[in-house]
């Protein structure tokens, strides 16, 4: 694989340049410093793998609208405050929002609420191009994928990382390999052959912090393609394709650090690369990374840390959330030219997309307020 950077700073600035867009994100908590201590602190994992190391109860965030006018942020609104919300998506008339351990759907037909034991942490959903009806999650607290169809509110597909190779986690004090499983027969063969296991067979009330999971899958998205998926695993630094008859799981996208949001994008693929502050695409055998790091307005106090929360494709350019620089970074690879829109800093965005929403919906997402 080639690999070329390309430095965003290198850019025209122009924060005019892009067109009008409306935008709805989640915002996962209203104290981005708190989170920033909590991500820091995780440094100091001996495992390497960044996240917390106790399961923290969740808090507070919010569905906020907000337009991109001429270059500034305007009208945001806090549509709804809820528990930790993090998946956002949109197709048609139909908006999706998943927080914590349920999957929310708000259409013409109105609100639907779908739960399941292994849901835990989720991280995103997205509707499905192939058939409306059904919806992509990431149950990213216990390293699992599943599709539900909202005509039944049952699962139409599952994919359990323990099971498909990606089952060893690591004791972030120690950086002792852990073995996870959620098969009785499996954890009494890893126990007998003097391996250090953890069962999972009470996924409602059992927790895996961040940094006792295995791959930590924190996003899935469709490919053109019906029989594969794509799936974002953080620790592994990697996207990669599965193959939903087989379950295997191929890299399409790789040397990347904590990242984010991995799907199709055009001819390749597109991922966040968070904790190195690249937004990475591949096309053919070649991995293009444009580099954030040396772009102005992130704090001293943070040093060489970047954290890019995630990115999305609108037409021919790029937005992403730069959560150090609490801005909406627009780019266009091919003019290379770059927009810096700054929001509230005490917003730690989760995920955004170019969307507005209907009165009918903000009713509907006042229904779940917490």
């Amino acid at each position: 694989m080639k690999k070329q950077v390309v430095d965003i700073s290198t850019f025209t600035r122009d924060d005019h340049y892009f067109p009008p867009l409306d935008l709805l994100l989640t915002v996962k908590s209203f104290d981005l410093q708190a989170i920033r201590q909590r991500y820091l602190a995780s440094k100091k994992n001996v495992s390497g793998k960044a996240g917390s190391v106790e399961r923290r109860k969740a808090g507070l965030g919010g569905i906020i609208s907000l337009h991109i006018r001429d270059g500034q942020l305007r009208e945001p609104k806090i549509l709804a405050k809820i528990k930790e919300p993090r998946g956002i998506h949109v197709m048609g008339s139909a908006l999706g929002i998943a927080a914590e351990n349920t999957v929310y759907i708000m259409d013409n037909q109105g609100l639907q609420s779908f739960t399941d034991p292994w849901f835990s942490y989720i991280h995103t959903l997205s509707f499905s191009p192939h058939d409306p009806a059904k919806i992509l999650i990431a149950s990213s607290g216990l390293d699992c994928i599943f599709e539900l169809d909202r005509r039944t509110g049952h699962r139409s597909y599952a994919w359990f990382a323990w099971e498909n190779g990606f089952d060893q986690a690591n004791d972030p004090a120690t950086n002792e390999p852990i073995w996870l499983t959620r098969d009785p027969d499996k954890y009494r063969q890893l126990k007998a052959a003097g391996k250090r296991a953890n069962l999972i067979h009470d996924p409602e009330n059992q927790v895996l912090p961040t940094a006792m999971r295995a791959a930590f899958i924190n996003s899935v998205s469709y490919s053109p393609d019906p029989g594969k998926i794509l799936a974002t695993f953080f620790h592994e630094g990697a996207v990669y394709e599965i193959d939903r008859s087989t379950g295997k799981a191929s890299p399409v996208v790789t040397g990347l650090k904590t990242p984010h949001g991995g799907m199709v994008y055009g001819d390749g693929y597109l991922a966040t690369s968070t904790g190195s502050g690249e937004v990475v695409f591949r096309e053919g055998d070649l991995q293009t990374h444009y580099q954030f790091s040396n772009l102005p307005g992130k704090p001293g106090e943070l040093g060489e840390l970047e954290w890019l929360q995630n990115s999305f494709p609108v037409d021919d350019f790029i937005i992403t959330i730069d959560s150090n620089r609490t801005a909406f970074i627009l780019f266009n690879p091919q003019q290379k030219v770059y927009a810096r829109i700054p929001y509230d800093p005490d917003w730690a965005i989760q995920d955004l997309i170019p969307a507005s929403i209907s009165d009918v919906q903000v009713k509907m997402l006042k229904e779940f307020v917490t």
